[in-house]
């Protein structure tokens, strides 16, 4: 199942970025997508947020493991 999510979400972004800009504007296809600012926005988002998340999760391990460390 969440190959297919993952395969479905690669090709509208593939699309979206690489053969859109090359469509004319009026075309009815222009309207399955969002503004080609959020193509960039979205992406960026969704990585800063990752790695505020691995971040927060070292920094948990790291105090987890210095609490251990210091009760011995």
């Amino acid at each position: 199942m969440i190959v297919y999510i993952s395969t479905a979400a690669f090709l509208y972004y593939t699309i979206w970025v690489l053969i859109m800009p090359f469509v004319d504007n009026m075309n009815i296809s222009q309207k399955l997508f969002l503004d080609r600012e959020w193509a960039i926005t979205i992406p960026v988002a969704v990585m800063l947020f990752g790695i505020c998340l691995i971040g927060t999760f070292v920094s948990l391990l790291m105090i987890k493991s210095s609490k251990k460390k210091s009760d011995l």
